[in-house]
């Protein structure tokens, strides 16, 4: 791969090559400019499609070529590319779909590192799957000045040897040194979906640089891991719809570029990075910050044993958990997004997003008295915004609480669930590649009974993306409650590891599986941090735990605040079966509860 200084000065050849073609032709590549940069894309060993991908993109590319473009169809691509006969079905077969993304992803990276001075691009936007093709303007690009060494070495290295440092985020002067440069140098810009940066429909989401990371020091292990990290992470990232990114390749004013791409007071961030090995100890710190004011928004330090020859695996694990701390729901970079917007009024652009972020928090505790407010929000959103995807998919899963919690009278719950179910369906149809629309039609199909297609949905938001650990927690929780807790327990544990501040029902089914398998203590200790976190059912499991130790003062602590709960404490065994907990669940649980009412009446 070309490092930063070779890809910023572009040869003259290639240049002079880039402006006769927009010279000559404006923004359309001929066809033979098309399969020319396909051919290139194919010869270079860093393009990392599959066969079968690159399969893929060779037949759409052709038949945009011959003009059949608008009416590429998932069912074609099957057909041609992965062999499917005419019982082929989208909703129950989505390899197109999910190839397709894969696909995109592949393109992407080609694009930020090796490809980034290809003059013809090729992309796939999302929604379809007729190809683009782009003339891309030539680069002018200016030197950068280095950093001081005297700066980088007056900062001690950070300890090795342990897995993860811990959420110290220690302050390297090398990274504030790199920032100082960002401030002066030039960059060109790009959207990391191939969408042109123009594209004012994107504004209200706040946008995310991530720059090259920085080498501390020569070494060959360095060099190749720093220039890997911020491509691999723009990937990763990918994968949180809700992001605008933009990947850095040449020098120019990069604050008020990102600025001008959308309105006034959108967020914008800036992800940077440095590493540095000593030995086989490989130092990664990160920091996401604010790009207007430079305020520290989130930063860690990962501290690793490098192993030979897998330093491939260390590049994805370690731009994974970046990826999962800075896109997460519940992480630093919507929580600060939401600080912002309470300290002063928020653009209209942003108030959309704000809208879903503020149902994602209102899902920690599932309040009652929030749930009116956020409802009406959504529903204003997508009455002012009716492609918003996550706004509809949002609203569908508000109309499932209706019914499951009852905020709407008992015999409006089962119109609920239907217009739930039409609403996902339609955020579904109008994104199928994303999570959030996948996760409500998940979680819906679950209230409904019909367990296969909640299921079967819930892989697809996790083969989605991964990197969630709302959707790894999503999926764990539907598959304990099930009954399997072998798969789903340790998806629930990883959600919990991942998140920055789990929301209490993350503990709940760990809670019922301690509890099943007998582990009473271990039981009683999840139950207590979900109940710490305000869950009502949390205290359902802190009674029937207790009263299994035998410790009747919180078991009637336990049952006192349950009490508040009616529509647990009234008939825990409907509530369970309500949210679809098989009957062993329910008859073991339920008969807990009944000792534990025995042992501590109040």
């Amino acid at each position: 791969m070309w490092d930063r200084d070779q890809r910023s000065e572009m040869p003259p050849k290639m240049v002079n090559a880039r402006q006769n073609l927009m010279d000559e032709r404006g923004a359309h590549p001929s066809q033979a400019d098309v399969r020319a940069a396909l051919d290139r894309m194919f010869e270079h060993p860093e393009f990392r499609a599959s066969e079968r991908r690159r399969a893929f993109l060779s037949f759409v590319v052709e038949e945009a070529l011959a003009g059949r473009g608008p009416a590429l169809k998932g069912f074609a691509i099957a057909h041609s590319v992965f062999g499917r006969d005419e019982n082929f079905d989208p909703k129950t077969d989505p390899v197109v779909r999910l190839e397709a993304r894969r696909l995109r992803q592949d393109l992407d990276s080609y694009y930020v590192g090796p490809g980034a001075d290809d003059p013809v691009r090729i992309s796939i936007p999302k929604g379809r799957y007729e190809p683009l093709f782009e003339v891309r303007p030539p680069q002018v690009a200016t030197t950068v000045a280095p950093v001081a060494p005297t700066e980088v070495s007056s900062v001690a290295p950070p300890q090795a040897n342990t897995r993860k440092s811990g959420r110290k985020a220690p302050l390297m002067a090398a990274i504030f040194a790199g920032l100082a440069v960002v401030a002066v140098i030039s960059l060109w810009l790009f959207r990391a979906d191939g969408v042109a940066v123009t594209d004012r429909t994107v504004a209200e989401f706040p946008r995310v640089a991530i720059l090259p990371f920085e080498a501390l020091d020569p070494s060959p292990t360095t060099r190749t891991l720093s220039l890997g990290l911020s491509s691999e992470l723009v990937l990763k990232l990918r994968g949180f719809d809700n992001l605008r990114l933009f990947a850095p390749l040449a020098a120019t004013n990069l604050t008020e570029r990102m600025a001008e791409l959308g309105a006034d007071g959108v967020p914008t961030y800036l992800v940077h990075g440095t590493v540095q090995t000593e030995g086989e100890a490989v130092s990664v710190n990160v920091q996401l910050l604010s790009a207007i004011t430079d305020e520290l928004v989130w930063g860690e330090s990962y501290d690793l044993h490098l192993n030979p020859g897998a330093l491939i695996d260390l590049r994805n694990s370690v731009s994974a958990e970046i990826a999962t701390a800075i896109g997460q729901p519940y992480g630093p970079l919507s929580a600060d997004i939401m600080a912002r917007a309470d300290a002063s009024p928020a653009p209209t652009s942003l108030n959309s997003y704000l809208c879903v972020l503020e149902a994602i928090a209102y899902r920690q505790k599932f309040s009652s008295t929030a749930y009116q407010t956020v409802r009406a929000c959504l529903e204003e959103t997508v009455a002012q915004s009716p492609d918003y995807a996550e706004a509809w998919a949002m609203l569908g899963w508000l109309q499932l609480d209706a019914a499951r919690f009852g905020f709407v009278p008992a015999e409006q719950a089962d119109a609920e669930i239907a217009a739930a179910l039409e609403v996902a369906e339609h955020a579904y149809s109008m994104a199928p590649d994303n999570v959030l629309a996948a996760k409500a039609l998940s979680s819906i199909h679950h209230y409904t009974g019909n367990y296969s297609e909640s299921e079967r949905y819930g892989r697809i938001a996790l083969d989605l993306n991964p990197h969630d650990p709302d959707t790894l927690a999503q999926v764990g929780w539907r598959l304990s409650v099930r009954g399997k807790f072998d798969e789903g327990g340790p998806l629930m544990a990883q959600a919990i590891e991942r998140t920055v501040d789990p929301p209490g029902w993350y503990y709940h089914l760990p809670s019922l599986q301690h509890f099943m398998q007998g582990n009473f203590e271990r039981a009683l200790e999840e139950a207590e941090i979900a109940a710490s976190k305000g869950t009502g059912f949390a205290w359902f499991l802190v009674a029937i735990n207790a009263a299994a130790l035998g410790d009747a003062e919180k078991t009637a602590l336990a049952l006192d605040v349950l009490s508040a709960h009616p529509y647990i404490s009234a008939d825990p065994a409907a509530f369970l079966r309500r949210h679809g907990a098989i009957d062993e669940i329910v008859l073991k649980a339920t008969a807990a509860y009944g000792a534990a009412q025995r042992l501590a009446p109040f």
